[in-house]
């Protein structure tokens, strides 16, 4: 087992999945973050993720209108995502061998100028096969910028009381990013043109993107003991794969629940609306997300995984009976609240499963579960909610039933490799 470092002026008592904190107060410890990292690094790890929810649906946008088929513009998402979903290992583990600044620099870069061409290719209407090559290149080059920054944190904290706040902030910046990426695409594209939209995602990611990977926070390269410390034991462990499999059903219920919302705004003749109803959920789930750090740590994260999963279908089974956009908002916003505390405790489970050195590994295999869950929930909910949003909906429920069954199976295999701490700040 892997000895914890107490913090300072600390008294520690381990024993298995609790932590016992006694903090000045939430927003106190949230002040925390930026005195830990840098008073700038919390805002340009924020702007360098924007792109990644800008240029999913800015590419649909693009295409769709460039050759007016939005089944072009969905199979050059899908390239995208694929990508991601490929990439996404990729990067993490590039990053552990050689270190972040390197490779996250050459991602950021390497993503912006593919996204540029990909913008060009799309004006002047190339042949479909270079598109869907440079959809694909934009995605696997997509820099990870938020198991990056959670991989950093794991090492600022050393995996003490603190690092509950900064996973819990991480959570409600990647929600609040996926609410208002999609937004400013819609905006930018009734002022002007997709094609500004995707400009400005490769700008972002190409400076701030450089800007997270040259900050102070990331080593230059990893030390001896990070690689000795990879060169031993597993990172696909039964469980880390279960959290997988837990990132892939949340993703497709993100999946299912946009293709639903997008056919109730549609039935209602309000199709533009659904970016603004969806987003709805993402409110609630930021929220909540930066509550959760105050939920009593005696609640082990295992059990927490299975309420909020069990809360989420719940919530979620409402939608398959209702219509019309009032009560589908009625839905979406208690269900939010639950869908920030359960992707949180997903990431924090897999801190504790690994070694501080193959964090950032682990996150992108959490993340790439998400992007081809999602893939697969809005692929089968799109086929569904043809005939009617509850098709879609009914997605998301049984993609929550079965992470829910994955969330107990988890919590009856053990404890995690790492044992939580009670901790008494003094």
């Amino acid at each position: 087992m892997t000895a914890l470092r107490p913090a300072p002026r600390a008294s520690i008592s381990v024993r298995p999945e609790a932590v016992e904190i006694t903090s000045p107060g939430l927003l106190a410890q949230y002040r925390q973050l930026p005195a830990m990292a840098g008073r700038s690094f919390l805002p340009i790890a924020f702007l360098a993720r924007l792109p990644i929810s800008m240029t999913q649906i800015g590419t649909v946008v693009l295409v769709s209108t460039s050759f007016s088929s939005i089944a072009a513009g969905g199979v050059a998402a899908g390239f995208l995502a694929a990508g991601s979903a490929v990439g996404g290992p990729v990067v993490g583990r590039l990053a552990e061998r050689f270190g972040q600044r390197s490779v996250m620099l050459a991602a950021s870069l390497l993503n912006a100028l593919a996204t540029l061409a990909l913008v060009g290719l799309v004006v002047r209407h190339a042949p479909w096969a270079s598109i869907y090559g440079l959809a694909l290149l934009s995605g696997a080059s997509t820099p990870q910028i938020g198991p990056m920054v959670r991989a950093r944190w794991v090492r600022m904290t050393k995996g003490g009381p603190r690092l509950g706040y900064a996973m819990s902030y991480e959570g409600a910046a990647d929600e609040t990013a996926y609410v208002l990426g999609p937004a400013a695409v819609s905006l930018m594209t009734a002022l002007a043109s997709p094609a500004l939209a995707m400009v400005t995602a490769a700008v972002l990611v190409g400076v701030f993107g450089s800007l997270v990977a040259l900050h102070p926070t990331a080593p230059v390269t990893p030390t001896g003991a990070d690689r000795a410390s990879q060169r031993s034991g597993r990172t696909l462990t039964p469980r880390i794969l279960g959290l997988i499999l837990g990132t892939m059903a949340v993703g497709c219920f993100f999946g299912g629940m946009q293709t639903g919302v997008t056919g109730v705004a549609t039935a209602a003749g309000l199709a533009g609306a659904a970016g603004g109803i969806y987003a709805i959920m993402g409110v609630g789930s930021a929220i909540a997300g930066l509550s959760s750090a105050a939920i009593p740590v005696r609640w082990a994260l295992s059990s927490r995984l299975v309420f909020f999963a069990a809360v989420m279908v719940a919530l979620a089974t409402p939608l398959l009976f209702v219509s019309g956009v009032t009560a589908t908002i009625a839905v979406m916003v208690p269900l939010g609240c639950a869908v920030g505390p359960y992707i949180i405790t997903l990431f924090s489970l897999a801190e504790r499963e690994v070694s501080a050195s193959r964090t950032a590994g682990v996150m992108t295999l959490l993340s790439s579960g998400l992007v081809v869950g999602y893939a697969a929930g809005s692929s089968i909910g799109g086929s569904l909610a043809g005939a009617s949003p509850a098709g879609a909906f009914a997605v998301s429920v049984i993609a929550m039933l079965i992470g829910t069954g994955i969330a107990l199976a988890l919590r009856d295999s053990g404890r995690p490799r790492r044992a939580e701490v009670t901790i008494s700040a003094q």
